[in-house]
């Protein structure tokens, strides 16, 4: 039970507040120091891709989707509330990285 709590709830929520703070690194300056953190959460981000996030989405990455985030590039267009969640996440990413998504 407790595997499935980790693998359900507390993974993905670490990675939507890791996000904010990984992503931060690439605009370089001062923020270069959150290094330490962009590598494991991209990590996290593709075990999450393919386990976790596909089952919650119910769709499964095609060919280089690696990452959540390639994958909502091609989510957002669907109809119906896989495309609505999809762009609720687009715009949480973009928010804190313009473009992104």
């Amino acid at each position: 039970m407790t595997l499935l709590l980790w693998q359900f709830v507390w993974l993905p929520l670490l990675l939507f507040v890791l996000y904010p703070l990984a992503i931060q690194y690439e605009r370089g300056g001062w923020w270069r120091w959150l290094f330490w953190l962009y590598y494991p959460a991209g990590l996290l981000d593709v075990y999450l891709n393919y386990t976790t996030l596909a089952l919650y989405t119910w769709d499964f990455p095609v060919r280089g989707e690696w990452t959540f985030s390639t994958r909502l590039k091609r989510l957002q267009f669907y109809p119906g509330w896989r495309g609505a969640v999809a762009r609720v996440i687009r715009d949480y990413l973009n928010f804190w990285q313009k473009g992104h998504v």
